[in-house]
């Protein structure tokens, strides 16, 4: 890309698995500054990691969150300002639905400024799919130059609000390859190894997922919960009487996760509602095989489509039996899955930093044309 491409991305709040990316992008264009509503949100326990590729703008907002909506909403922080300092030449946004960002969009669109929506939501995902809510999601969606989906899901969603396909690029979420890719793979034998990796909370499908688990017969395989949240503490009720279930805490470093998925040979991922799921490619990428929900959107982009069967897709609405039997006929074919787990993991280890920031630039590109 030329020189003097000063490039805002601005997004609500802090999480480490994006820095990859950032980084990876910043050496990619002349200036990076990444501006966060908020430090963190209350919910996650992620340490802030500092990087010298680029410049980490805190707002220190006002925050509120509502229950019913699952939502936060922010007031305060001075975005504008802020943006006027740094005086960029392309601004990337992750989303429409804060004041923050509906004041960004007016900005660019004044200044003729090139925008670039990064939105990771899809139908299945989104709570509003008819009526007013819609229609103006639509027409303030339809306000940036280029669009970044991260996969399919997302790509029909823009699609379907009338974005030009042109205008759109994909651009995989990713994690740090470098650090899940590097675990050795192990000959293994004995019972299957089933592992789930998140939230402990009813919209991560853990109550199915607990249900289902105790069908299999327990010297054909075991369960290991990593994580935090909500329902802990009846994780480890559910979990007590069972030899084969373990719940471990959360980890503390990307390296503490990567050895889960080296012990396993199975992720779990039957969620209710997933924009994305970066555990699939965590998992993808130290040679797990994945069950994966279709309302997942890494789903149809990451298991569906890979060159090889590296998972399978069930839909957590069908409920405990269609979960029990992918896992039973998992544990059925678990000589066979580990036997390409080499081959899993170099197709997880296709969707890298390197390459999500490539794919940014396209975008990047897209915009100063439409804008000019």
């Amino acid at each position: 890309m030329s020189a003097s491409r000063k490039v805002v991305l601005i997004t609500n709040a802090y999480a480490p698995y994006r820095v990859p990316g950032w980084e990876s992008l910043a050496r990619m264009v002349d200036q990076l500054d990444i501006i966060l509503l908020t430090e963190r949100e209350d919910h996650r326990l992620w340490n802030m990691k500092h990087s010298q590729d680029y410049a980490l703008h805190i707002l220190h907002t006002r925050r509120v969150h509502v229950p019913w909506l699952n939502a936060n909403f922010y007031s305060g922080g001075r975005i504008i300002s802020t943006i006027e300092e740094l005086n960029p030449t392309h601004i990337i946004l992750t989303g429409f639905h804060h004041l923050q960002f509906l004041e960004v969009i007016v900005f660019a669109r004044f200044h003729q400024i090139p925008l670039v929506q990064w939105y990771e939501s899809h139908a299945r995902s989104s709570r509003f799919s008819r009526g007013v809510i819609r229609a103006a999601r639509k027409a303030v969606l339809r306000q940036a130059d280029a669009w970044i989906a991260p996969g399919q899901m997302t790509r029909d969603y823009f699609e379907s609000m009338g974005i030009p396909a042109g205008r759109i690029v994909n651009a995989p979420s990713v994690v740090d390859t470098a650090i899940f890719g590097q675990e050795k793979i192990a000959k293994r034998s004995g019972r299957a190894r089933f592992l789930y990796v998140g939230r402990f909370i009813p919209a991560k499908g853990l109550g199915i997922l607990m249900d289902a688990f105790p069908k299999l017969p327990a010297e054909s395989a075991m369960l290991r919960l990593v994580g935090y949240g909500d329902l802990e503490d009846q994780l480890r009720e559910l979990a007590e009487p069972l030899e084969n279930v373990d719940v471990c805490p959360p980890t503390t470093s990307p390296e503490e996760t990567a050895r889960h998925y080296a012990w396993a040979d199975v992720l779990v991922f039957p969620t209710f509602n997933d924009t994305w799921g970066l555990v699939v490619n965590e998992a993808l990428a130290t040679g797990c095989y994945v069950i994966s929900s279709a309302y997942a959107g890494v789903t149809p982009d990451l298991v569906l489509q890979a060159p090889l069967e590296a998972g399978r897709m069930v839909d957590p609405y069908e409920g405990v039996d269609r979960l029990f039997e992918a896992m039973k006929e998992t544990v059925d074919s678990i000589d066979r899955i580990r036997a390409q787990r080499q081959a899993i993991r170099q197709w997880g280890l296709r969707f890298t930093p390197e390459k999500w920031a490539e794919a940014v630039l396209r975008a990047l590109r897209i915009s100063s044309q439409k804008a000019g």
